[in-house]
């Protein structure tokens, strides 16, 4: 009998001890539990560890887009940033066009180049040029500055150079206006004035003939 509350006693003793670990157990885990919550402090480290890593690669991506624009300006046509200058032959314009379809990066060039031959001729252009393009939508180029087309069906490409730059193609055209077609386009302007004038004179003749019938 004794040795039974003896068995008893040692039972309550070890669920004691067992208790208070777990107490003990729980407690620690609490503690734990509440340093692993951040503190102030804790975030603003981490918020300006993380504005750090976006300057850094901020600043990577600008020195990689730096390095991509000096390649491209080694690699720039002398042509384009000294044209040929006007000649007894006739006279020249540059255009360069941007697309990731390589058809339309060489007709935007063409355009811009037709444009400064249209603006060296003094001339007045009206015209519209819309593309759409199969890569960044549709790419729409107005030329809006003047009045009346000019002929440019005369304009040759005399140098052209195509390469890819960061996924897109790059044009470059140097196109020229012969002085023999500009001297063909005047005489022809002046044709049609010529022609006007007829045209207006009979039609005034048939005007004072109805008149006096």
């Amino acid at each position: 009998m004794e040795i039974c509350k003896e068995n008893i006693s040692n039972r309550m003793k070890n669920n004691k001890k067992s208790l208070l670990h777990l107490v003990m157990f729980g407690a620690a885990m609490s503690l734990v539990g509440c340093s692993s919550t951040p503190s102030k402090t804790d975030i603003a480290e981490e918020q300006a560890k993380v504005e750090k890593i976006q300057s850094d690669a901020a600043e990577a991506q600008a020195e990689r887009r730096q390095e991509q624009m000096e390649q491209e300006m080694k690699n720039l046509p002398g042509w384009v940033l000294d044209p040929p200058k006007t000649d007894g032959s006739g006279f020249y314009g540059v255009g360069i066009g941007s697309d990731r379809d390589l058809v339309n990066s060489m007709r935007k060039a063409k355009l811009q180049a037709s444009y400064e031959l249209a603006k060296t001729m003094k001339s007045e252009l009206s015209g519209e040029d819309t593309m759409t393009g199969s890569g960044e939508g549709e790419y729409r180029y107005v030329i809006n500055n003047f009045v009346d087309k000019v002929n440019l069906s005369g304009a040759q490409v005399v140098k052209q150079k195509v390469e890819p730059i960061n996924g897109m193609y790059k044009s470059y055209v140097l196109m020229k206006y012969p002085y023999n077609d500009f001297n063909q386009v005047l005489k022809d302007s002046q044709a049609n004035d010529a022609n006007k004038k007829t045209l207006e004179d009979a039609y005034q003749r048939l005007m004072k003939k109805i008149g006096r019938e």
